[in-house]
């Protein structure tokens, strides 16, 4: 988790154009362009994002169609479920795992998400109840059959260590089985090996082909986290699909980018580095990769980096290229992100004219400064 600035709530919703490379345009309609049939980019090519819109709410807000508003909140990962064509969030809450199933809709130039139900994990056969309803929950994916595999980090609590993992998971919740990671990954109480606690395996994907692809938010221990002056060591790690299950497989060097400078907000937060928080496959070799930071003022409001990055995987390196620097959007935002927040997840959002998009979703850490804030983008 992330600390992230008090902001008023306003919730809004603004079109205009933003292309990876700068703005354009102002408030109006939105934007139409020509498209193949394809939704998905040509070849290994890297996309082309465009602004589209966005949905906000404060933390806490109530949801008459839930049971439970508090239940909601903390999206820390979102996939979107091809067989309800509904959407699921894992929610970053360790005291109940849990996921949220949400309809998010764009139409009339709108973005809008209503959730449906929060649903608890609970463990199935074999599998320790702890791991399954203590999780820190950072990332999904849906598989082809209706059920998910959801990303443990890896985190130390009172009660002992949770070494980082991926979780299988079916519709209604039960967790099936649990997926180590390779040893070199896993954990000492002392801090002193593996993944450092709360800055595991944040990011998870799966490629066209069925393969898993994990991302590390910060260097494994001893290497030194990220800083202003200097990037991160990190590791993408590839889990190959054999029967019902999967296993490691390839890895690769992932750079994560120094902590970018925020004006007047001289102060990095406390496990506010930038870190590596989502992935999203593309194709076989070519994803999606989404850094952020916190950095805080004199006063201590905070304000959060996102930077979306096209991402190669060539041998053992993952090769970089910045696609959006998000801040540069804050003119097109309303004023509740204006400093922006704490953006963990991404999925591709409702076909657009025909075209793919891009999901960008916040995770409000159930903080009442905070916000659930949804970004869609075209995708061509």
């Amino acid at each position: 988790m992330i600390l992230a600035r008090t902001a008023r709530w306003v919730a809004m919703f603004v079109t205009s154009v933003v292309t990876a490379i700068g703005l354009g345009g102002g408030l109006g309609c939105a934007t139409v362009w020509p498209v193949s049939h394809d939704p998905g980019p040509p070849g290994t090519g890297l996309p082309v994002l465009t602004w589209l819109a966005e949905f906000t709410r404060p933390s806490g807000a109530t949801y008459p169609q839930l049971l439970d508003s508090k239940a909601f909140g903390s999206i820390s990962g979102l996939a979107h479920d091809l067989t309800s064509g509904d959407y699921v969030g894992v929610i970053d809450d360790r005291a109940d795992s849990r996921v949220a199933w949400m309809n998010i809709t764009f139409a009339h130039g709108q973005l809008d998400m209503v959730p449906s139900r929060v649903q608890l994990l609970r463990a199935g056969p074999g599998v320790d109840a702890r791991v399954a309803t203590q999780a820190d929950l950072e990332a999904i994916v849906a598989l082809p059959d209706g059920t998910f595999v959801m990303a443990e980090e890896g985190h130390i609590s009172a009660d002992g260590v949770w070494p980082p993992a991926l979780l299988q998971v079916t519709r209604d919740g039960l967790v099936t089985g649990v997926i180590s990671f390779p040893p070199e990954f896993q954990m000492l109480d002392d801090g002193t090996r593996g993944v450092r606690d709360n800055q595991g395996f944040e990011s998870l994907t799966r490629t066209p082909a069925g393969r898993l692809i994990a991302g590390l938010e910060q260097p494994v221990a001893p290497s030194p986290v990220t800083t202003p002056e200097r990037g991160g060591d990190g590791r993408l790690v590839e889990f190959e699909p054999t029967g019902t299950t999967w296993k490691p497989g390839r890895q690769w060097q992932y750079t994560i980018a120094p902590t970018p400078a925020v004006t007047g907000f001289p102060h990095v937060c406390g496990g506010g580095e930038n870190g590596l928080v989502e992935l999203l496959a593309i194709t076989e070799t070519t994803l999606i990769a989404m850094e952020r930071a916190c950095r805080l003022s004199a006063a201590g409001v905070a304000a959060n980096t996102i930077q979306l990055f096209g991402v190669t995987l060539s041998g053992n390196v993952a090769r970089k290229t910045l696609l959006l620097d998000i801040s540069t959007l804050t003119p097109q935002l309303s004023p509740a992100l204006a400093t922006l927040d704490n953006f963990e997840g991404l999925a591709f959002g409702p076909i657009v004219d025909g075209v793919r998009t891009l999901l960008a979703v916040s995770d409000d850490n159930f903080r009442a400064s905070q916000k659930t804030s949804f970004l869609l983008f075209g995708m061509r």
